[in-house]
């Protein structure tokens, strides 16, 4: 076993410090599976009592999540995480609720929701009432429907959360176009005439998520973040983690978030059967409205987490994620030619076919891109 180094000593002592001040320090300490971000959690455990230590050093380096700055490596905050759950708490969801924090250095214990999310209640086939996978997807989009009640209803008002613009969108794609391209288009001239392109499509279709307004978002929607937690009342509640880089954004997000996973198909007809079931809800949300906003808000969020994927492997050597990568094409390109046409024609013209797979990153094996028009 290698030797902890001085920082590593010193954030070791930091932690053990926070939890003595809370009253844990003689627990059990379990460290969670790492996510893609600097963000590190542990699991305490003492007689049959449990909670969460989330750890987020200052000295860690995160990606702005909002496209607020020109460069978007900032140091870490545990202050969003403190922010967003009691809004979320009065919205009416079940988060975690915080039990003590020192935000100076970046250490929040939280409630412990266990470890059934709803993507290994899928796994297991789960059958339970309600909690199927139609079910379970229901649930999930119940949530988004009382959020978005809460935020029709004044909830946005004095939020304190960003507010998306068009801007914003366009400043998170630009790690799409600064590590993400350059990994399957190796020659300059055609990388630069891609990207003006890219440049023009945006103009014309960053608009377009806004047609069927705004909500708060939770930004990171999807069943990964989704739990079953037990409520006392011998049943379960809908569980939401992983929250703090929510926002005000265009009104399908979360809904693209969930339905459009690139790790979890669910396919077309329960895609819809959701999208329809949630449109329910809210009869004065225009469908074709909707529907465009929909498909704009896809391509965002898709080709933002393909300049993510980009940006772990250049930056931190991770290329694990590059097997969703066709995926992602796939889910850019679903519905673009009857909604945005432009959108199609981009990607035909500068990503070929090959172009769309995980990239070699020793060879580049992106090819010569031929120009031809959408189906």
């Amino acid at each position: 076993m290698s030797r902890a180094t001085p920082d590593q000593e010193r954030r070791n002592f930091e932690r053990q410090d926070f939890l003595v001040s809370c009253g844990w320090q003689n627990a059990q300490v379990s460290p969670l599976v790492d996510d893609a971000s600097a963000r590190q959690y542990f699991r305490l455990e003492r007689c049959h009592d449990t909670a969460l230590l989330m750890d987020f050093p200052p000295s860690a380096i995160h990606v702005d999540p909002h496209g607020i700055y020109d460069d978007p490596e900032r140091p870490a905050s545990v202050a969003p995480v403190l922010h967003t759950t009691p809004l979320f708490e009065r919205a009416g969801w079940r988060v975690p609720h915080i039990q003590a924090f020192d935000e100076k250095r970046g250490l929040v214990l939280i409630e412990d929701f266990g470890d059934i999310t709803f993507t290994r209640a899928l796994q297991a086939g789960a059958m339970m009432d309600g909690t199927g996978k139609d079910g379970l997807y229901l649930r999930a989009v119940e949530q988004l429907i009382i959020l978005h009640r809460f935020c029709d209803g004044g909830g946005m008002q004095d939020s304190g959360l960003v507010q998306y613009g068009p801007d914003n969108f366009r400043k998170m794609l630009a790690s799409f176009k600064n590590d993400y391209l350059p990994l399957i288009i190796d020659d300059e001239a055609r990388r630069a005439d891609a990207i003006a392109a890219f440049d023009r499509l945006l103009d014309d279709v960053l608009p377009m998520c806004w047609q069927a307004g705004e909500v708060i978002i939770h930004r990171d929607y999807h069943v990964d973040n989704l739990m079953l937690v037990e409520n006392g009342d011998g049943g379960d509640d809908c569980g939401i983690i992983d929250f703090q880089d929510a926002a005000i954004a265009t009104r399908p997000y979360d809904l693209v978030s969930l339905l459009r996973d690139v790790r979890h198909d669910i396919g077309p007809d329960l895609e819809n059967r959701m999208k329809q079931f949630y449109l329910a809800a809210f009869p004065n949300v225009d469908h074709s409205d909707f529907e465009t906003s929909y498909v704009a808000t896809s391509m965002v969020r898709n080709f933002r987490i393909l300049g993510r994927f980009g940006w772990l492997a250049v930056k931190a050597g991770k290329t694990r994620y590059f097997d969703y990568i066709p995926r992602c094409w796939d889910l850019i390109l679903r519905g673009a030619g009857d909604h945005l046409p432009a959108l199609a024609d981009w990607v035909q013209t500068h990503i070929p076919e090959p172009a769309r797979k995980a990239p070699d990153l020793a060879t580049n094996a992106a090819t010569t891109p031929t120009r031809k028009a959408h189906p």
